[in-house]
């Protein structure tokens, strides 16, 4: 009988075959678990051939402009031949060398890995090859730990081999520069070279090459913007690589290394400038449309990476002549604001509505989260640090503590645009603010008070009710004593006789607005208004009449498409039409399988609210109605308080609309239409304490001019139709008279009226009183108090 050969093995054999077998078992182990996925994705060959970087949902606007995409990160897929070689030879040359002869996996590097780093102590690298990189970021490491390490390096070999046998060396290239981070949220390379070069990374030199391929090895570390002097140290360490491997000349290396970093920064490149507010609402229109389509076409709400190709509504042309518009006056209002705020700061020193703002931050948030505490946070809030402030003339470098930032942005007028075809709903041109990144916040969708641009829906409803242009009304100062002893004002501060209503409208005369509104009732005018669309709570009060219900300029411009299109108003139209990645068509605006009937608007606290637009709704206002509208509020334009359009802006085509302007001066409104397009805007600031104390205060003087210069962008831009000159006859056919006078002066009757009231034209009428004893003796007093017989009671 045969002993055992293993049994009479000296000890120390048997410890150094354990010592020597265990660590390949244990690893075998651990790649056979890696393998299977246990510690995150291991994608097969067939999975990674269909990688896709570039397959984002793409939007278009109505007139064939790519608009931008939702993507996942911020970037832009370019080919690797439209990169500048430059790039590649200082990637190559700080990344990975013997890129192009490896097959993944560069198992000389990992031996200087093994040998310098983990034996000697030396820092050589992680000695990951660019495939590996690639597939890092591809398949970003779920855990940290000595063991996750491991088996992360593990799972990136295997990735890294498999991506090498089904892409070429070019191809793994083009997908790693695409895909790799750049830092502040930029990723690939043409991000990255409009991020810190304001260029093509087809135009990029060898300095600004080697300059994006050493950021890469920590990006916020060597931050070429942020921290210049690391990033040109790393710079010259690039291309002394490139002149060690040949890859330049020597006297190359001379004429860069000492020269400063050439930065051109742009903090906005990447953000696409089309239209941004108008793509959020895009995208929770297509979210919503992909959540009805999704069971049927097999969809996800992936619009990273659906490919899916979106018709919408907007057309840039009529965009770009609104931001103009926006800008333009803007600029100017600003820096009029700014030298009056100079003298009087809005926001104080430890004022409660900044210190709001602050807690409400991310930076806030993030240092509570740190443990920090209230004593330090309050020093961090009140400590000047390096800033780059947004300004209308650009960006400029200062150092300022964030309570007072908070104070400057805050301290920012603000505008919104908006513009509807009146017929077919789509929604033209849509402006939320003056900058997205600083002011996120869409001011087409804030619900803020109109004004008299909500007069219009008034004099609708009066219409409705039997009244007509033609009709007038006393232009009476009263006093309500039920509200308060409310004493609504005209702006001209003149009162007496009579008003047409159509030149009540056309110059905006509070005293008849406001009675009109209480003998119409406000129920009538309740009705009126969401026949038209508008849901926002209308107070009971006669101040309805002057605007004071919140609503959105979105709300109360699609409104006045009812004068339009016969009374009914239309429902926005976002997108027309989505196709699949295959060309299918899957969508179609009025596509009865999909409900885009309700469009959600928020109202005043926050809540969301269904409007009742409706192509099959019978809610309107008659077409009688709509028409007489039309040709009072053209003639608001022609001779009331809308005719700067007329003789500051030489607007001839054919138009209507209405100024607002809100009490104290807090917003101002304007919403105009011509024959084929409805448009608003409103200026205001981020809340009541933001505006204007002196001129520029008026509506006509902050609103109104961005509809003019957005009407003159409209005519001088050379392939947009023309603006028609005349309203088509539907639009204007009212069977009302509007031949009359705009006035009466009716001096014989307020004579005999002051004589029996006691009052002149210029004193309140008290309307409320409920004296009957103190009523029946006042007539008798005031006949003995002009005839000199009765003196006024002593006190």
């Amino acid at each position: 009988m045969k002993s055992n050969s293993y049994a009479s093995f000296p000890l120390w054999k048997k410890v150094l075959s354990a010592a020597v077998l265990a660590p390949v078992v244990i690893f075998l182990f651990i790649f056979l678990l890696t393998l299977s996925g246990v510690f995150g994705p291991v994608p097969g060959t067939k999975e990674l051939s269909q990688l896709d970087l570039d397959n984002a949902t793409v939007l278009i606007s109505s007139d064939g402009v790519q608009m931008g995409s939702f993507r996942d990160q911020n970037r832009v897929y370019v080919p690797l031949d439209e990169i500048s070689p430059n790039m590649v030879d200082a990637l190559l040359a700080i990344e990975d060398i013997r890129f192009r002869s490896h097959n993944g996996v560069d198992y000389r590097a990992l031996a200087r890995v093994f040998v310098k780093t983990i034996l000697m102590g030396q820092n050589t690298g992680g000695g990951s090859t660019l495939t590996q990189q690639l597939a890092k970021n591809l398949y970003p490491r779920e855990g940290n730990g000595g063991l996750m390490l491991v088996t992360d390096k593990l799972r990136e070999m295997i990735i890294a081999n498999r991506i090498e046998s089904v892409y070429s060396k070019d191809e793994i290239l083009e997908l790693y520069l695409n895909n790799v981070s750049f830092g502040e949220d930029t990723f690939g390379i043409e991000m990255a070279s409009y991020r810190f070069f304001s260029k093509s990374s087809a135009d990029l030199n060898l300095n600004e090459a080697a300059t994006l391929a050493g950021v890469l090895k920590a990006t916020t570390y060597y931050n070429p913007h942020r921290n210049p002097d690391r990033a040109q140290t790393r710079r010259n360490l690039v291309l002394l690589q490139m002149e060690k491997y040949g890859l330049i000349e020597s006297d190359q290396v001379s004429e860069w290394i000492n020269r400063e970093l050439p930065v051109d920064y742009d903090r906005s490149a990447g953000i696409q400038n089309i239209a941004p507010y108008f793509k959020v609402q895009i995208q929770k229109e297509l979210e919503s449309i992909l959540d009805t389509l999704g069971t049927k076409q097999e969809l996800g709400n992936d619009l990273s990476n659906n490919g899916l190709t979106v018709h919408t509504s907007l057309d840039t042309r009529i965009q770009r002549a609104a931001e103009v518009a926006v800008k333009n006056q803007m600029k100017q209002l600003q820096a009029i604001f700014d030298r009056e705020i100079d003298n009087r700061p809005i926001f104080g020193e430890e004022d409660p509505e900044v210190l709001q703002v602050w807690r409400r931050s991310e930076s806030y948030q993030r240092l509570q989260a740190e443990g920090i505490s209230e004593e330090e946070i309050e020093q961090i809030l009140h400590e000047p640090v390096p800033s780059l402030l947004y300004s209308w003339d650009g960006y400029r470098k200062t150092e300022i503590s964030p309570y007072d930032e908070i104070r400057y942005y805050l301290s920012f007028l603000n505008a919104g645009f908006y513009a509807i075809h009146p017929e077919n709903g789509h929604v033209l041109a849509w402006v939320g603010g003056i900058d997205y990144r600083h002011f996120p916040y869409d001011q087409v969708l804030a619900s803020r008070q109109p004004g008299s641009a909500f007069k219009p829906i008034l004099y609708a409803a009066a219409i409705e009710s039997g009244r007509t242009p033609c009709d007038y009304q006393r232009n009476m100062l009263a006093q309500y004593a039920e509200y308060d002893d409310w004493t609504p004002r005209n702006n001209d501060q003149e009162y007496g006789g009579r008003f047409s209503l159509q030149a009540a409208l056309a110059q905006s005369v509070n005293t008849v607005a406001v009675q009109l509104a209480g003998e119409t009732g406000i129920e009538t005018i309740r009705n009126t208004a969401w026949n038209m669309g508008i849901t926002a709570p209308l107070p009971d009060g006669p101040s309805v009449a002057l605007g004071t219900a919140e609503m959105s300029l979105m709300e109360l411009t699609t409104a006045y498409t009812a004068f339009l299109n016969e009374g009914k108003p239309v429902e926005p139209i976002f997108i027309t039409k989505i196709y699949t990645d295959e060309g299918e068509l899957i969508y179609e605006a009025g596509d009865e399988n999909v409900e885009s009937n309700q469009i959600h608007l928020p109202v005043s606290g926050g809540l969301e609210i269904e409007t009742p637009f409706s192509s099959t709704s019978s809610d309107r206002i008659t077409d009688e109605t709509a028409a007489t509208m039309v040709t009072m509020l053209e003639k608001t334009v022609n001779e009331g308080t809308g005719v700067p359009l007329r003789s500051q802006f030489q607007i001839s085509h054919a138009l209507g609309g209405k100024t607002g302007t809100t009490q104290n001066f807090t917003d101002g409104w304007f919403i105009g239409f011509t024959p084929d397009m409805v448009f608003g805007t409103r200026v205001g600031g981020w809340n009541h304490r933001v505006r204007f104390r002196e001129y520029p205060a008026y509506a006509s003087q902050t609103a109104l001019p961005i509809a003019g210069t957005f009407l003159q962008n409209m005519t001088q831009t050379d392939d947009l139709p023309a603006v028609p000159n005349a309203f088509r006859p539907n639009q204007i056919d009212t069977p009302y008279s509007l031949a009359c006078t705009d006035t009466r002066n009716d001096k014989f009757t307020d004579r005999i009226r002051d004589f029996f009231t006691g009052k002149s034209s210029d004193e309140p009428r008290v309307i409320g009183e409920t004296d009957d004893d103190d009523k029946k003796g006042n007539i008798f007093k005031r006949i003995g108090r002009k005839l000199g017989i009765t003196k006024d009671d002593e006190n």
